[in-house]
């Protein structure tokens, strides 16, 4: 086919990615089988097949983002008011877990999980070192980790 070379290239640099770009070839190639007999006689080949393929492509991305956009339904068996108890159970239930550690431990999980600091802070308050406070805070997670499971 005349062509073909210029009009893989085109494709492939417009969709990115080799099975996309002989889809694209493919379809406007059909196209333009389904428009032979309504191509002017002095059209512009290159030019007119090129347009072509890029208006299929553009109509072939709204076609995928429409059926994405229409196909999607939330999930109504979802009750956000169950969800939320469960977590504050399990809140609850790693608050209790925390205060069976040794004091340190102790200190430094709260800090790190109840009060939502971040390591240097919790250097900062505590004039531990950024090491020291993960391999405290990896030691806690090891014990919460035994006294759940038991």
């Amino acid at each position: 086919m005349p062509f073909h070379r210029l009009l893989y290239r085109v494709a492939y640099h417009t969709t990115g990615n080799q099975q996309d770009a002989e889809d694209l070839l493919q379809d406007t190639y059909l196209k333009l089988w389904q428009k032979r007999d309504d191509l002017p006689p002095d059209a512009q080949t290159e030019a007119y097949l090129i347009t072509l393929m890029r208006n299929l492509y553009r109509d072939q991305r709204r076609l995928k983002s429409n059926i994405v956009h229409e196909t999607y339904e939330p999930d109504k068996s979802y009750e956000p008011y169950e969800a939320e108890e469960e977590v504050l159970d399990n809140r609850a239930e790693l608050q209790e877990l925390i205060e069976k550690l040794p004091d340190k431990q102790r200190a430094v999980m709260k800090a790190h999980i109840v009060e939502d600091k971040t390591y240097e802070e919790i250097e900062r308050d505590t004039g531990l070192s950024n090491g020291n406070i993960r391999v405290i805070i990896s030691r806690a997670k090891q014990t919460i980790i035994k006294l759940w499971k038991d």
